[in-house]
């Protein structure tokens, strides 16, 4: 068959699949994932409820390539939010305060201080976004975590488009996400809101990886669909 036959073969079939599938999204935490350290990696120089940006070139089925808006506060929007601020006072998902409502991965959105770093890091592979050693307003105790955004080639065997990975989010002031608000928000990007947690100590641990991947009624719309992508 050729090239254009199959792209187009891919094409009916993700046709079909889309006529029987929901494109729906969600957190699992089964999945492996390394904490990939980029401690060492350049800084961005955030604090209180600053908001810096970068330039992200992998790209997958959820999430574009384009300007990514990393928030001290514990999340990042994506391309051209409605709003490229994160306030310091964390809501259920989706809400306004978080980017405007846009596209956005919360990693832990909460009250984030100054003391500690931001790194960033990407690879062909994928964008690694690190909290490194951040402290919260009025205690010292601190959290590490990172957010991965895969890239399109580095998602097989299975559909995975980002992770949260959790090194240290045990201290009594972290409380495993116990003021943080964790999950994924839409934004109208054609998906759906997938929250993990609010306001729920416990709901991570250190070692936790959160992976989002769609539903196993959707996935294989999904995968049909990277093919068509991988075909143009």
């Amino acid at each position: 068959m050729s090239g254009k036959a199959l792209a187009g073969a891919i094409a009916l079939a993700c046709t079909l699949a889309g006529a029987a599938h929901a494109d729906t999204l969600q957190w699992v935490d089964y999945i492996a994932g390394e904490f990939t350290d980029i401690s060492g990696a350049p800084v961005l120089n955030l604090g209180g409820d600053e908001v810096g940006s970068v330039t992200m070139t992998v790209s997958n089925p959820i999430f574009s390539a384009g300007t990514v808006w990393v928030g001290n506060n514990g999340g990042i929007g994506f391309v051209d939010p409605p709003d490229d601020f994160l306030t310091n006072t964390n809501y259920a998902i989706p809400s306004n305060n978080a980017f405007g409502g846009g596209q956005a991965v919360l990693g832990l959105w909460d009250n984030l201080d100054d003391v500690g770093t931001i790194h960033v890091d990407e690879t062909p592979a994928a964008l690694i976004i690190q909290w490194e050693d951040k402290t919260f307003e009025g205690s010292d105790d601190t959290c590490r975590f990172q957010i991965k955004i895969f890239d399109i080639d580095g998602l097989r065997p299975q559909p995975i488009y980002a992770q949260i990975i959790y090194a240290d989010i045990e201290q009594p002031r972290a409380a495993g996400g116990g003021s943080a608000t964790i999950g994924y928000q839409d934004g109208g990007a054609g998906h759906n809101d997938a929250q993990w947690s609010f306001d729920a100590p416990g709901a991570v641990s250190n070692g936790t990886v959160l992976t989002l991947v769609p539903e196993p009624g959707a996935a294989l719309l999904l995968i049909c669909g990277m093919l068509a992508y991988r075909q143009r």
